[in-house]
């Protein structure tokens, strides 16, 4: 169990300095001072005349514990969060790691995939990702949805879990539901970017929309169509789908209108189809 401390009254000669204090957990001075304004560590004591800080000897294993998360590149707002967490429960700092290392091994991902394709814009010869465009006529649909800004860390379940509600509020009214469910993505999503994203499926008869669904009708038109399978609906693999739709909209002298739309006929997974559409005109 980790022991925080608050700030006290000592006397500086039976306190260590920032520089030595600096020195025995390898924080340098300019963290130290971040670290104090930030409440992650504050010294013991601070001079009121001079405003040197000072620090305790019992103060270093935490010192380095914020050193060894710093260095997994955890960010602050985690650091502050496990400190308080450590005082509490072992098993819940355990999960707080265990998240913050899927969340980098997930980014780690991604980065191998954009590396691959930097290689492949390099080497165009060396691209061997086979995705056509089928242009198709998109029909308009009478839809229910529900918007929500979220980043790609939870996305899918979250998508489930609102597909689950639409699909239970038709059921409810007696409306039929037409097609596959499917997304419409009004902004990027990413680690840090959040969209929004518009969950929806389409149907035919009247529904009483309740809490955050919304129910309106989705223009069509023509679409640039790319079918995805298996590994290729893994974000951020299906990125390349969506490069190939916008690629063929523009080199063909269109111009995309709408957010695109990403059709899931399936769920994740080896047997995954997914279509994304991108309407041009």
């Amino acid at each position: 169990m980790v022991k925080l401390y608050t700030m006290k009254m000592s006397e500086p000669n039976n306190l260590l300095s920032i520089g030595t204090f600096a020195s025995m957990t390898r924080l340098s001075a300019k963290a130290l001072r971040l670290y104090d304004q930030l409440g992650i560590l504050q010294p013991l004591h601070v001079d009121p005349q001079t405003g040197y800080r000072y620090y305790s000897i019992d103060q270093v294993p935490n010192a380095r514990m914020i050193r060894n998360m710093r260095d997994m590149d955890m960010p602050l707002a985690t650091i502050r969060r496990m400190l308080v967490v450590l005082s509490v429960s072992q098993a819940q700092a355990d999960l707080l790691v265990r998240q913050h290392l899927e969340t980098r091994e997930r980014q780690l991902e991604q980065i191998r995939w954009q590396a691959r394709q930097f290689t492949q814009q390099l080497r165009p010869e060396a691209n061997t990702m086979n995705l056509e465009v089928v242009i198709k006529d998109i029909p308009t649909q009478q839809i229910i949805s529900i918007t929500r800004r979220h980043t790609v860390d939870g996305l899918g379940k979250q998508e489930e879990q609102d597909i689950g509600a639409l699909f239970g509020l038709a059921g409810e009214h007696g409306a039929q539901t037409v097609g596959a469910p499917f997304g419409i993505y009004h902004g990027p999503v990413s680690e840090i970017e959040d969209g929004p994203v518009e969950t929806c499926i389409a149907i035919r008869g009247k529904v009483e929309v309740k809490d955050n669904i919304e129910a309106k009708q989705l223009e069509g038109g023509q679409a640039a169509c790319v079918v995805i399978t298996g590994d290729q609906c893994h974000y951020p693999e299906l990125l390349g789908a969506y490069d190939a739709a916008a690629d063929w909209i523009q080199k063909n002298g269109y111009e995309m209108i709408q957010s695109p739309r990403e059709v899931w006929y399936t769920g994740p997974g080896p047997d995954a189809k997914w279509e994304i559409i991108w309407l041009f005109k």
